[in-house]
């Protein structure tokens, strides 16, 4: 199974901020560092900084240093990490702090590098401190030591950046999941009420509404016939007769009937003699009654618990035993209830004599995308869920179009697992969680399935159920390992 995985971002987001660029100056305004790209990478044991300190504009005596330290502080300024200070010595300190070591306030952590006065030097930071749930929306500052007198009450504080709390959005990746090339026979259903002449099965188009009936059909088939891209493959008929008069002189009715309009189709319309199936036949349309009753009120049938229960109880027996026994119970159900009888004979027993109609259909492989955007703009309907999604990939993902093709698949294919996972990232990009698990429940337990149930439940902060979702998707051959990240990000306990 072919899968295609996306970002809602377009990098992976591993860091709650990127791409600061904050200058540092003196108290006569003067330029001291600068610290750029500042990233700040919370997992669910350490919490990374790492940042560019450029020291093109300061100037270290050379028996002075300079000290800077990144800090982490809380929102509500109560809790503060401090990292590891960047000492920047001249010359002559440096052979100093070789041999008595450094000032006691940055003895415990420290890295150091010797200053270069009037050249370009950038310091490249990295620290890892234990990570504490506030990381995540802290003010990241640098405390600067420009005297070089390990003073910290002197110290100057910078604020270089407010973080945020990652938004699992920009952090999670969806896969759609490629539908299969298969293009499955279409079949069409449908009801006409030809009438025929009492007791006889000669068809006869221009009798009653017989016209207006046939058109059910034959509408459609002059549709398919002038397609090129459709094949007709077989056109199936079959005759139901109501329950009134003897059982066996209703299925030979029935039967002849069924027979009459399949001829009738036959002779109008130029297809192979194999696209007519076999006329079929139910003798007696029982169950139409039994709908019928159904949806009827007292006020139309005043024993209408009593000859259901009648109607109900033939259906129960198999076929043998109902033809047998059809003519006794429409007799028991005259002879008691007689008004009703008629109100039945009056009233529904027209509508239980009818054709129903299938026909069978193909239509044609669209082999190029210049063929599937073109029947797409005409005949949407023509296309199948692969060629629906080849016409989706020549679109931006999730634009209007593409969303469009993604809904339009649907309509179409309604029951389709791949489709209804496409359709619930369409869902997932816009956020749209509801939409999103009630299409996920037509989906089945696919990779790609398995990976946006896992999103959804990122998101939410379940994080043990998405790591269990996104092993059964693992398992599968789908890559998760961004997903995966995201838990480690978002998961900072």
């Amino acid at each position: 199974m072919k899968h295609l995985l996306i970002s809602l971002s377009a990098l992976i987001a591993t860091s709650a901020l990127a791409q600061t660029n904050a200058r540092l100056t003196d108290d006569n305004g003067n330029n001291v560092v600068r610290a750029t790209n500042l990233n700040v990478t919370p997992t669910a044991d350490r919490t990374v900084v790492s940042l560019d300190v450029v020291l093109d504009s300061l100037r270290v005596p050379s028996n002075r240093y300079r000290a800077f330290t990144p800090i982490l502080v809380s929102a509500d300024s109560t809790k503060v990490t401090r990292l590891k200070t960047l000492i920047v010595s001249g010359r002559v300190q440096d052979i100093i702090f070789e041999r008595d070591g450094i000032d006691d306030a940055y003895r415990q952590n420290y890295v150091k590098v010797r200053r270069d006065n009037g050249e370009l030097q950038t310091f490249n930071y990295t620290d890892a401190v234990v990570s504490e749930p506030w990381h995540q929306d802290a003010t990241v500052k640098l405390e600067a030591d420009l005297c070089g007198c390990g003073d910290l009450l002197k110290n100057k504080l910078y604020t270089l950046a407010k973080l945020e709390k990652p938004d699992p959005w920009k952090l999670i990746e969806l896969a759609n999941q490629e539908p299969d090339t298969y293009k499955p026979m279409r079949e069409l259903h449908g009801s006409a009420y030809i009438t025929f002449v009492v007791d006889r099965w000669e068809m006869k188009p221009d009798y009653m509404n017989n016209r207006r009936e046939l058109r059910k059909i034959t509408d459609t088939l002059d549709i398919m016939v002038a397609d090129p891209n459709i094949t007709v493959n077989t056109i199936k008929i079959h005759g139901w007769a109501s329950p009134e008069s003897p059982y066996n002189h209703n299925h030979m009715l029935a039967t002849n009937r069924a027979k009459s309009l399949t001829e009738w189709l036959r002779q109008n319309y130029q297809l192979p003699a194999s696209a007519f199936a076999p006329a079929e036949a139910t003798p007696e349309n029982w169950i139409g009654l039994r709908e019928a009753i159904e949806q009827m009120t007292f006020g139309e049938l005043q024993h209408k618990d009593e000859v259901y229960d009648i109607v109900r109880n033939l259906l129960l027996q198999d076929s043998i035993t109902i033809a047998r026994t059809a003519d006794a119970t429409e007799a028991r159900m005259k002879a008691r209830y007689p008004q009703d009888y008629m109100y039945l004979l009056k009233n529904i027993y027209p509508g239980l004599r009818r054709s129903d109609y299938e026909i069978t259909f193909n239509i044609k492989q669209f082999n190029t995308i210049e063929e599937c955007l073109q029947i797409y703009r005409t005949k949407p309907h023509q296309l199948s869920r692969h060629e629906l999604w080849q016409v989706a990939q020549t679109m931006p993902m999730f634009s209007d179009d593409y969303n469009r093709v993604m809904q339009t698949a649907l309509n179409f294919y309604p029951d389709d697992e791949s489709v209804n996972v496409n359709l619930a990232n369409v869902a997932l990009s816009q956020h749209d969680i509801l939409k999103a698990e009630t299409l996920l429940q037509h989906a089945g337990t696919g990779a790609a399935a398995q990976n946006a149930r896992a999103v959804i439940a990122i998101v939410k902060g379940n994080y043990d159920l998405a790591r269990r979702l996104l092993d059964s998707a693992r398992q599968q051959g789908l890559d998760v390992s961004r997903n995966l990240r995201a838990i480690e990000i978002l998961d900072n306990k």
